[in-house]
């Protein structure tokens, strides 16, 4: 990494470490990575990408358990990088920062609220990177800058000594541009030894195929064809009875609540340094009441087992576009573009919601701009997920 890289603001974080050196040798030899400004490390302060919170708060006294992990089997740490204010965005916009500039698409969002992660993945400055995924802050990302990213099974990556949001979706994630080195940083991270096995068939649910391009569509269906994996339809949100936007709205009920009881007493004493736009939504979960809370984690619960009961009558894994179309544009903002995010966050409940792993793989060369379809699976089935994913790609993206 050039120092040119090191001073660009939007993307790496001032107050360090810049550096963190292999401390063993194994599955990561020779390989380099970048973490998320939600991860502790020893002796440096956490800054969740607010200012405020850099300066209100200690030097963290250990070390995630996954940045640990990495650097035991070879893996070397050359800096830690932003991401939006205390990931409660899907941007990757930043108003004390800036914006990552998004390597594949200069003129739109690069996605967060991992967009340092994604960033630096995607221009090369790194082998691959970790995040963290509440809302689909690593698949969204992923999505706008043509990478592989894993959200895996709720619970896991271990996610002790690491920046709390909203604890009934944390989780942590990876970015790759080669989908064999993130099966084997997926590996070193969750100590899961599964072989994994591609599927027969993959299901596409017929409402959101209905709102697919032509081209992506094609390009899913040529995937298939070259890989003899079958792609069939399926009717979960209609026997769900639920909507995108039904979705969202359930998502965002138990995430605000959670993120008020976790950090009320920090944002009343330091909201008014937040983006206003996620200033108002900070307000919102405000409204949230207990009563509110209780009853969507119940209809929660109910979603996760029909959705699990559905996929295991199918026998095979679920694919959904990760992101409603390409990168949107810099120039999105207002209402267009809280509209977007709630469409988005429809397509990204699935899985969050149902505590599910999903795995994005890029598509390049699309009319819409970079974008492309992901993998769902039943809990702890991330390594047919990878296995089905290298089958449909055949490692295009490198």
């Amino acid at each position: 990494m050039s120092n040119n890289t090191t001073k660009d603001n939007s993307v790496y974080c001032l107050q360090g470490p810049e550096k963190l050196s292999a401390t063993g040798s194994g599955l990561l030899n020779n390989k380099s990575f970048v973490f998320k400004d939600l991860f502790d490390v020893t002796g440096f302060v956490t800054g969740a990408g607010n200012p405020a919170w850099l300066n209100s708060h200690e030097p963290a006294n250990k070390t995630s358990p996954l940045i640990d992990k990495l650097l035991s089997q070879g893996a070397n740490c050359v800096g830690r990088v932003q991401t939006d204010e205390l990931a409660y965005s899907l941007n990757g916009q930043n108003i004390h920062y800036g914006t990552p500039t998004n390597p594949i698409a200069p003129n739109c969002l690069p996605g967060g609220s991992s967009s340092g992660s994604a960033v630096a993945v995607a221009r090369k400055d790194v082998d691959f990177s970790i995040g963290t995924d509440t809302g689909g802050s690593v698949r969204v990302p992923a999505s706008y800058c043509g990478l592989f990213g894993l959200r895996p099974t709720l619970g896991k990556l271990d996610l002790s000594n690491a920046f709390t949001l909203s604890t009934s979706f944390d989780t942590a994630g990876i970015f790759s541009r080669d989908l064999t080195l993130l099966k084997a940083v997926f590996k070193t991270l969750s100590e899961d030894n599964t072989s994994g096995k591609a599927t027969a068939q993959i299901y596409l649910d017929d409402t959101l195929a209905k709102s697919l391009s032509e081209t992506r569509l094609n390009s899913l269906q040529a995937w298939c064809k070259a890989s003899s994996i079958k792609l069939l339809g399926c009717n979960l949100l209609g026997e769900l009875a639920m909507t995108l936007d039904d979705l969202s709205l359930l998502f965002r009920t138990i995430q605000g609540y959670e993120i008020i009881q976790e950090h009320d007493q920090w944002l009343a004493k330091y909201g008014e340094t937040l983006d206003p736009s996620i200033l108002l939504r900070v307000d919102w979960a405000r409204t949230i009441t207990s009563a509110k809370y209780d009853q969507a984690k119940t209809q929660q619960r109910d979603f996760t087992n029909k959705v699990t009961d559905h996929l295991e009558q199918l026998n095979g894994l679920f694919v959904l576009p990760t992101t409603p179309s390409g990168a949107p544009s810099l120039t999105l903002t207002g209402e267009k573009l809280a509209d977007y995010r709630s469409q988005l966050m429809g397509l990204t409940s699935i899985a969050g919601l149902s505590g599910l792993p999903q795995l994005h793989l890029p598509m390049a060369d699309l009319d819409e701009g970079p974008c492309g379809f992901s993998l769902m699976g039943l809990a702890n089935s991330e390594a047919d997920l990878i296995a089905t994913g290298l089958a449909l790609t055949e490692e295009e993206v490198n």
